[in-house]
């Protein structure tokens, strides 16, 4: 499933971003590796199989595509199961797939917290509003007073 910088710009975040996010969770890594490879992708196999191993993240690069790449992250804790059990299947850029839920976008830059991720989420906020599964989503993980301070600071209330 697609997350983070090109799902924001799905979502209406007028910005530029060198990669695509993925989350992943597969037991098969061997049959992952085979894949990838059969796809044209290049990456270390020996640094796929540790992200495999600790559950964390592996960058896969394009033949010949210097500027733009993938980081794969393997499901790890309660929010990558929860971002990939509300996926939802959108178009995008012309190409049927698997992304993140607005709810789920908002809440996990919530809790990442990086300034770029603050201006994702007032361009999401800005194009889609605030609506209840946000914030009920926002309770659960901790983030509902960041997520009201950001959404009051442009005009919304929450």
């Amino acid at each position: 499933m697609i997350v983070g910088g090109l799902v924001a710009i799905h979502y209406g975040r007028n910005r530029i971003t060198q990669d695509i996010d993925v989350v992943a969770d597969t037991d098969e890594v061997e049959l992952l590796i085979s894949t990838l490879k059969d796809k044209g992708f290049e990456f270390s196999e020996r640094d796929l199989l540790e992200a495999f191993k600790e559950r964390s993240r592996v960058t896969l690069f394009f033949p010949g595509n210097v500027f733009f790449h993938v980081d794969l992250k393997f499901v790890k804790d309660e929010l990558d199961y929860e971002v990939l059990n509300g996926r939802i299947r959108v178009e995008l850029l012309g190409i049927p797939c698997w992304i993140e839920s607005i709810e789920d976008i908002v809440v996990a830059k919530l809790i990442y917290g990086s300034s770029q991720d603050e201006e994702d989420i007032i361009a999401i906020l800005l194009n889609h509003g605030l609506n209840e599964r946000v914030k009920e989503k926002a309770k659960r993980f901790g983030v509902y007073s960041k997520l009201c301070g950001i959404a009051e600071m442009i005009g919304l209330t929450c």
